[in-house]
């Protein structure tokens, strides 16, 4: 393969956000030479992690089976942290969730770095290009024709047994339905459809969507730092990149799009980040930026078991029931609804809880829980728990947590993983919002309060160290108890961003502070929490990222 000297455009990182930005800046220019590298292989032709029954994503071939440091309040446990490593990143290895968010997200972030262009308004035109909905119920917001199709629960046929008692008992509790129960135009508190980033069923991998024809593509590369140089005047700027291998190529711009964890990595083994660290290691440093690493946040989730009063009903997968054999069935993720609800803000909150509330928020909200209902059960070994239709299973998420983690690095070999330190539950304010949204789903799930508990659900099956007291409406008010089951089994839900955070690491065009020619683009770079699954949000930035990148090359 014949390179060129200088590229016009280095891309590290292969995953979604690269291979958006690398098709877009080739779109708008086929002349630019553009080399995108990626440390994992090219998968789109695999067919063992396409369909909703694949074996081979999360914990596969394609992770790079990140995990934590031990957590100190989750009992000290090492947390698994996913992330992909193919071309493709992210959407080879994830459930394919599109949820954008709330409006409030992206206009809290506008408003922290100074910049319109960041606001939900900013962004919708962005987030539409990506889309290709199944419907046009709302085309104000929804995208169509764009690389990613984006299906429903309504628009695959799937009509779930359990779908009206669902909506019935989630409006007992006080939860109404969003508008056309769709999550995806900015208003995300009630009860809204599930919508994925498949088509026919198969999922969607951007590397595939976004076409990468004429640009020149590296896969199992391994970038290990980017090339600088330092003027007379002073002026560090960006010449390229070295691979761990001891190859370099030249480039005008770099830009690295290689996640919340990798790209904070590359960023310091440039030279790029806090002195202490790059003085620890014995990197030269180019640049002091000490916030590079900083600000990680990332979504935790609970999974949990419902048994059934009766199975013999065919409420859920492993039953009987024929109806979960037929070909729509197969088409998605069998949960009908995102359901997404506010705990109410305390007196005196902002002062106890400071940085969690903005003009930007609402003044009744500290954060959001997400909340599935899976009609089946999660395979477990604590206590054994089979997919044989006797069990409804939920996923409890929080979406805006108020801890904040770190990545730093252990070594200067690139091959080694990140250190990775998302501090979880370190704020007064997380627990509280999970203990209170354990209580509201309990009350949901069991007792009399609503039709699922009253006509369907008969207790829940904890794991064994919790068998002797279950969740129930008694035991739930129970603050230590709660904490308990959160501490021993809560876990990623693998949403990792914040690491580069804008307006601290790169300015509001993407640019890395003090290095001319290089960019970040790619969840690290979101300054505040994204309430959602990340790739919509990732999409959407990419999308932007392309046209900023090109105009700044004017």
């Amino acid at each position: 393969m014949l390179f060129p000297a200088v590229w016009d455009y280095i891309v590290v990182g292969g995953g979604i956000a690269g291979s958006v930005i690398s098709s877009r800046l080739l779109e708008q220019n086929p002349a630019l030479r553009i080399l995108l590298i990626e440390a994992g292989p090219d998968v789109s032709n695999r067919t063992d992690i396409v369909y909703i029954n694949s074996t081979n994503t999360v914990m596969g071939d394609f992770d790079y089976n990140y995990q934590t440091v031990p957590q100190a309040n989750l009992v000290n446990r090492i947390i698994p942290n996913p992330a992909g490593r193919a071309l493709g990143g992210g959407s080879v290895i994830n459930q394919g969730g599109w949820t954008r968010g709330s409006s409030l997200d992206y206009d809290l972030w506008a408003e922290t770095v100074g910049d319109q262009r960041w606001s939900y308004a900013g962004q919708l035109p962005y987030f539409r290009k990506t889309e290709d909905y199944c419907d046009d119920s709302n085309p104000e917001h929804q995208g169509s024709g764009g690389p990613v199709h984006v299906d429903s629960i309504t628009c695959t046929g799937r009509h779930y047994p359990l779908r009206e008692k669902v909506l019935e008992s989630w409006h007992e509790n006080g939860v109404e339905s969003i508008p056309d129960l769709d999550g995806n135009v900015g208003r995300i508190l009630g009860v809204g459809e599930l919508y994925e980033s498949r088509r026919d069923g198969k999922r969607e991998i951007a590397s595939s969507v976004y076409s990468l024809e004429g640009v020149t593509v590296l896969t199992e590369t391994l970038v290990e730092s980017v090339t600088s140089t330092k003027g007379e005047d002073g002026e560090v700027q960006a010449t390229g990149v070295g691979l761990a291998n001891g190859t370099e190529y030249q480039a005008k711009r770099v830009v690295v799009s290689a996640g919340a964890y990798r790209s904070p990595q590359v960023l310091m083994l440039s030279g790029i980040g806090p002195a202490r660290t790059l003085a620890k290691h014995g990197i030269e440093q180019v640049v002091d930026l000490p916030d590079v690493g900083q600000n990680l946040a990332d979504h935790m989730m609970l999974l949990l078991q419902w048994r059934l009063k009766d199975p013999s009903l065919g409420y859920a997968y492993g039953s009987d029931n024929p109806l979960f054999s037929e070909p729509p069935y197969d088409s998605g993720n069998p949960n009908d609804f995102v359901t997404t609800t506010v705990v109410p803000k305390e007196e005196g909150q902002e002062a106890q809880y400071p940085g969690t509330c903005s003009s930007a928020q609402s003044d009744s909200q500290l954060a959001d829980m997400e909340n599935y209902i899976s009609y089946s059960a999660v395979p477990s070994d604590d206590p054994p728990i089979a997919v044989d239709g006797t069990h409804l299973s939920t996923s409890l998420a929080s979406l805006h947590p108020t801890s904040r983690g770190s990545v730093t690095i252990s070594s200067r070999d690139a091959s080694v993983h990140p250190v990775i330190d998302p501090n979880y539950l370190s704020t007064v304010a997380d627990r509280r919002v999970w203990w209170e949204s354990l209580r509201r789903l309990t009350l949901v799930m069991v007792g009399n309060a609503t039709a699922l508990g009253r006509d369907v659900v008969d207790s829940e099956t904890p794991p064994s160290a919790f068998v002797a007291r279950p969740l129930s409406p008694k035991s739930a008010q129970d603050d230590a108890y709660l904490d308990a089951r959160i501490t021993a089994d809560a876990h990623s839900i693998y949403h990792g961003q914040g690491t580069c955070a804008m307006g601290k690491v790169v300015d509001t065009s993407l640019r890395v502070r003090g290095v001319r020619g290089l960019y970040v683009a790619d969840a690290s770079v979101f300054p505040v929490v994204i309430g959602a699954h990340l790739q919509a949000a990732v999409y959407g930035l990419a999308e932007q990222a392309a046209v900023i990148i090109a105009a700044d090359d004017q």
